[in-house]
């Protein structure tokens, strides 16, 4: 716009002067460049144009050449584009009262004329106004949509750093209970060598059996490296697969029929690991009896000597809300299957429903 303002004052100028009209021609030009002003003081630009148009309207003997009148349309058009609104409708106003003076001294029809002219700068005017309204919308629309894909980053962040901590907190236990054991095992090797009557082989069971907690308990130190702080929350026992039976029973309960099955070898999991399929499980039964629409679901806990599967499935309606809005269920589960080397998979089943489905490796003891 700025381009064409400049063009059109200086194709003004430059007929005014072909004319031999000095005074006016440099008026108009004024009147264009003043319009340059529009965005630091819009009000002020648009009157001072439109009192500058009737001056120079006045000197040509009320009678304007091509240059001069496409200028008074041209303004027209930089009225409606004006921002705040109220500036734009106060330009209008100007530029009617401008029209109509210029008109009711040059008119040779009068009303008529007047009418018509009126009618045609509006119509310029009112085209403006829109498409600055629709631009001012769709900036509206992306800058919340900006801040919408802001904040769900941030939330996402959040609820990262919330999961982690509650890890932190859960793992507090499973590591206490290593270390307990190491201990209890360490104290009674050592009882038994103090007695003087020990067997070697008792002694090295029980050193053995010291030696896997602490590697247990290790193994679990490293997983919580980067972790934040525990937080005021009281520690808790941490919940085990034995505990899938309850919940189950809570979920069919409260109108979700759930059928359990636990196969395989599951007894030698790691606390860490039970943990985590206990809280996949919950997370995903959460998820059917809030958003689902489901009225059956199946939980299978499958192990082998390489690690173990989870998967609850449900029969509804195969797109589920991910813990919340943003996603923060799913997205701290996706935290504790990668905690322990494994993956964690949410979406619609192949042959309907929904269906989260976790691997979580086991390492071999060495």
């Amino acid at each position: 716009m700025d381009v064409v303002i400049i063009a059109v004052a200086v194709i003004t100028l430059a007929e005014l002067l072909t004319d031999g009209r000095p005074v006016p021609a440099l008026l108009s030009a004024m009147c264009g460049l003043v319009l340059l002003a529009r965005r630091r003081a819009p009000a002020i630009a648009i009157a001072v144009t439109f009192a500058g148009q009737l001056a120079l309207a006045a000197l040509l003997g009320w009678h304007e050449p091509t240059g001069p009148f496409g200028l008074t349309l041209l303004t027209f058009l930089v009225a409606g584009g004006l921002r705040p609104e109220w500036a734009a409708w106060f330009g209008w106003a100007c530029g009617l009262a401008e029209a109509v003076t210029v008109e009711g001294h040059s008119a040779g029809d009068g009303v008529g004329d007047i009418s018509l002219t009126c009618a045609f700068c509006s119509a310029l005017f009112g085209l403006a106004l829109l498409v600055s309204r629709r631009t001012q919308a769709n900036r509206g629309l992306a800058e919340r949509a900006r801040q919408a894909e802001a904040e769900q980053v941030r939330s996402a962040a959040e609820a990262v750093t919330v999961e982690r901590t509650r890890i932190a907190r859960e793992m507090h236990d499973v590591v206490a209970h290593s270390l307990t054991v190491a201990v209890v095992q360490c104290v009674a090797a050592g009882d038994d060598l103090d007695s003087g009557t020990a067997e070697m082989d008792s002694v090295r069971v029980r050193v053995r059996a010291a030696e896997g907690a602490c590697r247990e308990a290790l193994d679990e130190l490293r997983r919580m490296l980067g972790v934040l702080r525990f937080g005021p929350g009281q520690l808790e026992p941490a919940p085990r697969l034995a505990a899938l039976e309850a919940l189950c029973g809570a979920i069919t309960g409260a109108g979700v029929h759930v059928d359990l099955e636990l196969t395989g070898d599951l007894g030698a999991l790691p606390p860490g690991v039970e943990l985590s399929c206990f809280r996949i499980v919950q997370e995903a039964l959460t998820n059917t009896l809030k958003h689902s629409g489901a009225r059956r679901a199946a939980v299978s806990v499958q192990g082998d000597a390489h690690g173990v599967t989870v998967r609850v499935r449900d029969d509804g309606r195969g797109k589920v809300t991910e813990g919340s809005a943003s996603g923060q269920g799913l997205i701290g589960l996706r935290e504790r299957a990668a905690a322990y080397g494994g993956t964690l998979s949410a979406g619609p089943a192949d042959s309907g429903g929904y269906l989260v489905e976790a691997v979580l490796p086991v390492a071999e003891p060495s």
